[in-house]
């Protein structure tokens, strides 16, 4: 069967769209021929004189602007879109993400694997057989600056079948020097930076938005892997995690003690996570998110009210910890 070539190009009236093998979609836009089409319009209704200033002002207005903005996002115009033709649906770069485990106390029960939640920044790398690396946020832009990390990957990616999709959070020495240096163009310094896995899937099925495979399964995959090659991997890690029966009086002593060590040991939080559920590319109460709640008791000293600006009275409490 041949192999399908990349990029594939598709070329219409006003658009040309590329999309390439790691999922990523370019538009170009014919923004003369486009104009010259719009300069027509306007002219022909300005000639029957049927548009009223509300037509003017939130329809013609906004497409001269390029202000399409009308309250939905791309999850909504799918959902309708899908329904009339699948051709024209918006592509959308997806990773599985957790809820919050208050909103779904009933499924913090049962077997489940527990792990720190890390205060990082989330990263995808995808992995390529021929070599190829690319790290990708959650949202799908690419990230460039962790290329220590990258060309790590790229030594050990011709021992792969097919492309793979590693999922993980990279730490820094804190997250504040982190963030300045995740999309910052140049003088980079994040050669400190770990990659710290917690979950794999193929490529093909990352595209296809879910993999049936168990937690579990996934798991022990990235542990192997990165035990296998961390002579080569030297700044990626896999993430470590303990099967909690939360059934059970033993589990639930266990679950407090691990959420207790988290706390203390600084990081945001812990992860609930089911496994036996596969891999979606969505919010999923397969992920569920846990962050510690602190009450702190403080004694009111005094209060001043203060006039701040629209009119709007605030109230000021000093406070005594």
């Amino acid at each position: 069967m041949a192999k399908a070539k990349w990029p594939k190009v598709t070329v219409g009236t006003h658009l040309t769209v590329t999309e390439y093998e790691d999922g990523r979609t370019e538009l170009v836009w014919d923004d003369e021929q486009l104009l010259k089409e719009v300069r027509e319009a306007i002219k022909s209704v300005k000639k029957t004189k049927s548009a009223k200033k509300t037509e003017w002002n939130d329809w013609y207005l906004r497409i001269l602007t390029k202000d399409l903005r009308c309250g939905i996002s791309e999850t909504t115009v799918n959902k309708v879109v899908k329904k009339i033709n699948p051709n024209y649906l918006i592509p959308v770069f997806e990773c599985q993400l957790a809820h919050d485990s208050a909103n779904h106390e009933s499924k913090v029960c049962g077997k489940k694997l527990i792990e720190v939640k890390l205060d990082g920044v989330r990263v995808l790398t995808i992995v390529y057989p021929d070599g190829r690396v690319n790290q990708y946020s959650r949202n799908g832009k690419e990230l460039v600056n962790f290329g220590h990390i990258k060309s790590q990957f790229e030594q050990i990616a011709t021992g792969l079948l097919e492309p793979w999709v590693f999922d993980g959070e990279i730490m820094s020495s804190s997250f504040q020097d982190l963030m300045k240096q995740v999309h910052r163009k140049s003088d980079v310094a994040a050669d400190d930076a770990v990659l710290n896995l917690f979950d794999c899937i193929p490529l093909v099925h990352f595209k296809a938005g879910k993999w049936n495979a168990k937690q579990s399964f996934r798991t022990e995959h990235v542990t192997k892997f990165v035990e296998h090659h961390k002579d080569v991997l030297t700044h990626v890690r896999a993430l470590s995690q303990e099967l909690v029966d939360l059934d059970s009086e033993k589990g639930q002593k266990r679950f407090k003690e691990i959420n207790a060590q988290a706390i203390a040991g600084g990081y945001e939080g812990i992860m609930i996570k089911d496994p036996d559920a596969g891999y979606q590319c969505k919010r999923s109460v397969a992920w569920l998110k846990l962050k510690p709640f602190i009450e702190v008791s403080l004694t009111v000293t005094a209060v001043k009210k203060v006039q701040a600006r629209m009119l709007v009275s605030w109230v000021h409490l000093f406070v005594r910890v």
